[in-house]
C-alpha cells in the first residue's frame, strides 16, 4: 500500500534536510510533496525511492493533506542568527503562482493502465487498492505515472533476446557457421572432396584450406589447386552428402 511521503520519511526517522541532501531535491520542493499541494514528478519519486529504501510504488504520488493543527516540519530551517547592524532588510517575497491542477485521466488512460495491469494479474480492485484510490479519482498526471510504472515493470521482466544464430552468410562468397564446421570436419577426416564448377568441369581432391574468397585442394598428383568460391556450383564429399 502506497503511503505519503512524510510518513515514510518519518518511519526512516530522517529530517527534510537529510533527505534533500540524499536526493538532490530542494526542501522547498519536498514541502509541497510532503503536504500534497503537488504531485511528485516520476524523476523525483525514483529518486525518494533510492534514499529512502522504497520501491517507487511505495510512495504515494500525491500525498494526502496532513492532520489539522499539525504544523509544517521546521526541523530543517537555520537557526535565527542576530541581526547585524549592516544587514538589509530582507526583500519581499512574491507570491508564489498555485501549483496547475492535473485534469481527470482520460478514459484511454485508464484503459491502458488496466491492460498493463492485467499482464501481472492485477485486477481492477486489487489495481486501486496499490494505487490507493479509485481509477475514476487519478488526474492525467497520476495516470501517466502508474503507466510509466507499469511499463517499466513489464520491460524488466522480458528475457533477454537470444543471440541470432546465422545459419548462412550475408554475402555467397563468405564463410557461415555451417559450412565451416563442414569444411574443418572433411579437412580432419582428410576425405576427397568433388566440385562441380558452374563451367560443369569437375575438380577433385583433398582440402589444404580454405576462406571468404577460395577454397584450396590438393589433387591426387599433388599438385594444389585454388578454387574461386564464386565458380563453383556445389561441391559433395566422395561417398557422402554435399
Amino acid at each position: 500500500m502506497a503511503e505519503d511521503l512524510r510518513v515514510l520519511r518519518g518511519k526512516k526517522g530522517m529530517t527534510l534536510a537529510q533527505l534533500a541532501s540524499k536526493t538532490g531535491i530542494s526542501i522547498q520542493a519536498l514541502q509541497t510533496y510532503e503536504t500534497g499541494a503537488q504531485i511528485i514528478p516520476y524523476g523525483d519519486l525514483k529518486r525518494l525511492a533510492k534514499a529512502l529504501y522504497v520501491e517507487e510504488w511505495d510512495i504515494n504520488p500525491r500525498s494526502t493533506l496532513p492532520p489539522p493543527g499539525t504544523e509544517p516540519p521546521s526541523e530543517d530551517k537555520e537557526e535565527a542568527q542576530p541581526a547585524r547592524k549592516d544587514k538589509k532588510p530582507p526583500k519581499e517575497k512574491k507570491e508564489k503562482k498555485e501549483p496547475r491542477v492535473s485534469p481527470p485521466a482520460r478514459e484511454s488512460q485508464i484503459k491502458h493502465l488496466l491492460q498493463l495491469a492485467a499482464h501481472f494479474e492485477i485486477d481492477r480492485s486489487a489495481l486501486e487498492a496499490e494505487i490507493g484510490k479509485p481509477l475514476e479519482a487519478l488526474t492525467q498526471l497520476e495516470a501517466r505515472h502508474w503507466n510509466s510504472h507499469f511499463s517499466q515493470r513489464i520491460a524488466e521482466t522480458k528475457p533477454p533476446k537470444p543471440a541470432i544464430d546465422r545459419r548462412r552468410a550475408h554475402l555467397p562468397e563468405g564463410v557461415d557457421g555451417f559450412e565451416m564446421r563442414y569444411l574443418d570436419e572433411v579437412k580432419e577426416a582428410g576425405d576427397v572432396l568433388t566440385f562441380t564448377l558452374f563451367d560443369r568441369t569437375t575438380v577433385a581432391g583433398q582440402l589444404v584450406g580454405y576462406g571468404a574468397y577460395n577454397i584450396t585442394i590438393r589433387q591426387g598428383d599433388g599438385t594444389e589447386v585454388s578454387l574461386n568460391k564464386l565458380a563453383i556450383a556445389y561441391y559433395r564429399r566422395a561417398g557422402g552428402g554435399t
